[in-house]
């Protein structure tokens, strides 16, 4: 049995359609947020660095290994510039001053009057950042020379 065949011809898109796809896909994308408020770690709210990528090894050791929800990134930026980073966003507290090759961050902390030592103090924390340069890479034992980005919810 012969089946007819039909024949399909293709009409071009009319270049005023083409045109005013492309004006509303280049809207839309000028209407979606940039830089570093538009990268956040995991759902965290924390913002990431620009530019780092995530680590998925060392993201799988912590959940795995060290049984903490947290997420890797890396960068070849300088602790001290990452560091600088972390310490202008908005919640972001610094644990102590920067060594050399580290530094650490608290986020989502309430502030409250402790009355022993009679000072505020940050508690209920919700997040741990961590920068470090250098840093191990714990599967192989070696020492890496990027910067390390670590955002663990507490």
């Amino acid at each position: 049995m012969n089946s007819p065949m039909i024949k399909t011809e293709r009409t071009p898109c009319p270049q005023r359609l083409v045109q005013r796809c492309a004006a509303m896909a280049l809207v839309a994308l000028a209407a979606l947020p940039s830089g570093p408020a538009a990268a956040q770690a995991a759902g965290s709210g924390i913002a990431l660095y620009p530019g780092a990528k995530p680590d998925a090894a060392t993201t799988e050791f912590l959940r795995g290994q060290m049984g903490v929800e947290g997420s890797a990134y890396r960068t070849s930026d300088s602790l001290q510039k990452v560091a600088a980073f972390y310490q202008q966003q908005p919640g972001m507290k610094p644990m102590g001053d920067a060594a050399k090759d580290s530094a650490a961050f608290v986020a989502g902390c309430k502030e409250e009057f402790n009355a022993v030592l009679k000072k505020k103090m940050s508690t209920g924390c919700t997040h741990h950042v961590t920068v470090q340069n250098p840093w191990m890479d714990m599967k192989t034992g070696k020492m890496v020379a990027d910067t390390l980005v670590s955002i663990v919810k507490q």
